[in-house]
């Protein structure tokens, strides 16, 4: 019997049979040679990628019938988390002017405060506070209940039934998401100059009209405020991407669903902040007045 598997074996020769897997192929072969790590970030950047192409493309193409939807998700979400965040988002700018005014203070430098602590909060902590708050609260609960669909085979019985779940579920949430933030940029500047003016005032002894004459009008413009908008945008839609993308892609049961919450929040962050940077690169190129003292 060996001595026949023997021959068999020589006979043969063709050319080597790959073997099984995903990498099987020659040309997926040189996926396979990529360290895990780097390609697993790949691989879901171009997945949160191709959903939101999705979204929008849906969006634009038939802008009409999802409308309700996304209103009816809005006032969901901020009946629920308005407060929660308006509080943080005020306690994080006030731990933020306090320090910073008796840094100013003790330098003797007070004068500063507003054209620069003032404008550079309003420019970034602000709007990473603000978004982080939105990534930890509204996109926790957009994960949760997208992976909760997904766990109980939901969005298969959509598909079976001949009813887009992206379309359906994902669309509205990321219009929502992306609308909120964009809306909570207004606020939330608001927050930080009243947040700051009680910093001046309470430890720097800044009068408050002084405060609102000198610095904050000769400091803020309007690039400042569309700018400030425009960021909170571009971090909703990438908020909703990353968040929808990982409820979609849950999968393990109750555990599986806490990991995909939990993965989602902490990329949110880490794309945030990346993005933050580069935004603010490309912003200071096109406008480098912004960053002059007045």
């Amino acid at each position: 019997m060996s001595q026949e598997l023997e021959m068999e074996a020589t006979v043969y020769d063709g050319p080597p049979i790959e073997p099984d897997g995903p990498y099987g192929s020659k040309l997926s072969a040189t996926v396979a040679k990529v360290p895990g790590p780097i390609r697993n970030v790949t691989s879901e950047a171009g997945g949160m990628t191709l959903l939101l192409g999705k979204v929008l493309w849906s969006a634009v193409r038939h802008p009409r019938g999802y409308w309700n939807d996304v209103l009816d998700e809005m006032h969901f979400t901020i009946k629920r988390s308005w407060i929660a965040i308006s509080v943080a988002l005020f306690g994080f700018l006030l731990a933020l002017s306090v320090p910073s005014m008796q840094f100013v203070a003790l330098a003797g430098v007070g004068e500063l405060y507003g054209p620069l602590l003032l404008v550079q909060s309003t420019r970034t902590f602000t709007v990473w506070v603000a978004t982080l708050l939105v990534a930890g609260v509204v996109g926790a609960a957009m994960t949760a209940e997208l992976g909760s669909r997904k766990v109980r085979e939901e969005l298969d019985a959509m598909e079976v039934m001949g009813i887009d779940p992206i379309r359906t579920l994902v669309l509205p949430r990321i219009v929502s998401v992306t609308l909120i933030t964009t809306l909570l940029a207004i606020p939330a500047a608001l927050i930080t100059v009243v947040s700051s003016q009680f910093g001046s005032w309470f430890i720097g002894g800044i009068p408050r009209a002084d405060f609102y004459g000198a610095f904050l009008w000769t400091s803020l413009s309007t690039v400042e405020v569309v700018a400030l908008m425009f960021n909170c945008f571009l971090a909703g839609l990438l908020i909703g991407a990353v968040c929808c993308y990982k409820g979609l892609s849950a999968a393990g049961g109750a555990m599986g669903l806490g990991k995909a919450v939990n993965q989602a929040v902490v990329i949110a962050f880490l794309a945030l902040f990346i993005m933050q940077l580069g935004y603010n690169a490309v912003i200071l190129g096109f406008f480098p007045g912004l960053g002059a003292f007045k």
